[in-house]
């Protein structure tokens, strides 16, 4: 009897423990890596951009009303578009120190375009807890400007 409910007991344990790994694993797979290979950092930034303009529409459909709650989506695609444009940022980063001997200067401005971008696209992320009429405006403003900024990024890149 004591072996049935500790076996149990063990089994349970790494169910449990196989559990929190696949999805610590699954959460890993989430958020894309920076790299130095401009396709790769190219693509993030055009993820981000549809990614951007889906969270655009989602926050200007939410109610005013603060008492109505916001779908969790919302902010969840607010966060996966920051950190598609965090993940590009960062590999034009490791780009930019790669080529040491000669700096590429349209690489250099469309770095600092995604980098304005970057601080934008943090405001609908880190300020949920403004009024919501105020999250909305400010969000929408932020939002839009970090796609434009996005999408000049996007032509000067090779």
């Amino acid at each position: 009897m004591e072996r049935s409910l500790l076996r149990s007991g063990v089994v349970a344990l790494v169910g449990f423990s196989m559990l929190l790994t696949s999805a610590a694993s699954v959460h890993g797979q989430e958020d894309p890596q920076p790299s130095r290979d401009p396709a790769v950092y190219k693509a993030q930034l055009r993820q981000f951009s549809v990614l951007g303009r889906r969270t655009l529409r989602e926050i200007q459909a939410l109610p005013v009303d603060d008492s109505i709650p916001v779908d969790p989506r919302v902010h969840q695609n607010a966060r996966q578009a920051y950190i598609l444009v965090r993940a590009a940022r960062w590999g034009m980063e490791l780009q930019m120190q790669r080529e040491t001997s000669f700096q590429d200067p349209l690489l250099k401005l469309a770095h600092k375009r995604v980098d304005e971008a970057w601080h934008l696209a943090r405001f609908p992320v880190d300020n949920t807890g403004l009024q919501r009429s105020e999250y909305i405006s400010r969000s929408v403003q932020e939002v839009s400007r970090a796609l434009q900024l996005v999408d000049q990024a996007l032509v000067m890149l090779p």
